[in-house]
């Protein structure tokens, strides 16, 4: 069976949709951000990008590296970072990833979560644990930006405005084939 890959902004609630997911299901949970972090030696994502005057290209790279190496694994829920569908060209700016949506595509029944965007701006921007996504762009400009790439690179949509966390979890397992 394909692996369920759990996609959206950051602060949507993807990990926390993934734990009880893997609870219900006896499938283990793979977070993306927390294999980057034991990959750079327990290095937190904000210090790592910090460590590069706040380049996030080497961590999107990164990224790739995991998808390819989970990419012939089954039965897997993907608990992926907000960034996941992302890279960045030479100039820094953010672009669509082709390489990492296509190895999830290819993977995952990709579930695009989602929330009112007031909702997580107000989440992240009082989180200090969360690094700047650009020193030059408000996380509301580039929520906007990102959120049509999350819906079009997805097999499915939901939003999880006003409704639980088991309300969420069967309807992704009847969704997605795995109930």
């Amino acid at each position: 069976m394909k692996n369920i890959a759990l996609i959206g902004p950051r602060g949507v609630g993807k990990s926390k949709i993934s734990r009880k997911l893997s609870k219900l299901t006896g499938k283990p949970v793979i977070s993306t951000d927390m294999i980057a972090v034991y990959l750079t030696g327990g290095i937190s994502i904000p210090d790592f990008v910090k460590s590069d005057s706040g380049n996030w290209k080497p961590f999107r790279d990164l990224e790739f590296q995991i998808l390819k190496q989970i990419s012939g694994s089954k039965n897997l829920i993907l608990d992926c970072g907000g960034g996941i569908l992302f890279d960045q060209d030479d100039s820094g700016k953010e672009i669509v990833s082709e390489r990492k949506t296509k190895i999830l595509k290819e993977t995952a029944f990709v579930i695009s979560l989602s929330r009112k965007s007031e909702y997580l701006v107000e989440k992240i921007q009082n989180d200090p644990t969360r690094p700047p996504l650009s020193s030059v762009l408000s996380y509301k400009t580039i929520l906007e930006s990102r959120l049509p790439q999350y819906r079009a690179h997805s097999d499915i949509q939901i939003a999880l405005d006003d409704r639980s966390v088991e309300e969420v979890c069967e309807e992704i397992l009847r969704r997605s084939g795995w109930a």
